[in-house]
């Protein structure tokens, strides 16, 4: 019988013991020891922006209330986006035990990367919040933009860790595929530069927009500064959905079956 995405998603939605427990679980014990514990998740985005900000804003000649917002939220999304993908990637390799005592929902890992790498996003996200309620470039009511575009870019991230799960279990050299592009990706995703300024319709504006990191960044930043995202972003990100899904769908009804086989 064919087995389906959203039958599987549905599936783990209404269950979601062993992926919610299990993402909490590989967080824990890997800061019980240490003497902070949890509070070690706050570090990476608020050190970033404490020790680059500044220095970047001054390079850059821009007003430090201003440019905060933009590093750290950048960095969020970006670090949000890299550690599911590089998590989903080599998931079903990862719970070969899981996968081969018969557990075959594979919806379940992604949601298991996706669930911990959002607990990292929401704790980096308390500093974060600080930084836009103290920023007077970001009207107050423009922070719960967020509650719509987050939900947005993990959206897009499920179906892209899923597919990303499915073929990293057949070809193990993806893995390695994918941290070379995550490097790179870095450099040409406006996280410490801006995009803007890249025009339209130069060759570096063009390279610039093709990248999907620029628009999902783009639609989470720009309405916190009480501005729309532009339509070319928006058409972008509808597109890279629908296609995304399908795309999705199409692997999951002819590979999945596979993949205890594959691993």
């Amino acid at each position: 019988m064919t087995i389906r995405l959203f039958s599987q998603l549905s599936d783990s939605v209404r269950k979601p013991e062993f992926w919610a427990y299990s993402s909490w679980l590989d967080i824990v014990t890997r800061y019980r020891r240490t003497r902070l514990g949890l509070l070690w998740l706050l570090a990476p985005v608020t050190m970033f922006m404490a020790i680059t900000g500044p220095l970047y804003a001054r390079i850059f000649g821009r007003e430090l209330s201003y440019y905060l917002v933009h590093l750290g939220m950048g960095y969020a999304i970006w670090r949000l986006m890299v550690m599911v993908l590089n998590d989903t990637v080599v998931t079903l390799r990862g719970n070969k035990s899981f996968i081969l005592d018969g557990n075959t929902r594979l919806t379940d890992y992604t949601l298991k990367a996706i669930a911990k790498s959002l607990v990292y996003f929401s704790f980096s996200m308390i500093g974060m919040l600080a930084v836009l309620v103290w920023s007077p470039a970001v009207p107050a009511p423009a922070i719960l933009t967020l509650f719509v575009t987050i939900p947005l870019v993990l959206l897009n991230l499920f179906w892209l860790g899923y597919s990303l799960s499915i073929l990293g279990a057949r070809y193990p050299d993806i893995n390695e595929v994918l941290n070379t592009i995550l490097m790179l990706g870095f450099l040409f995703t406006p996280i410490i530069w801006e995009g803007d300024r890249f025009p339209v319709d130069s060759w570096g504006g063009i390279v610039v927009r093709i990248n999907p990191a620029y628009h999902l960044l783009g639609l989470v930043r720009e309405p916190l500064f009480g501005r729309m995202p532009p339509t070319y972003t928006l058409a972008y990100v509808g597109v890279l959905t629908l296609s995304g899904w399908l795309m999705a769908i199409s692997l999951c009804r002819r590979f999945s079956r596979y993949v205890p086989i594959w691993i």
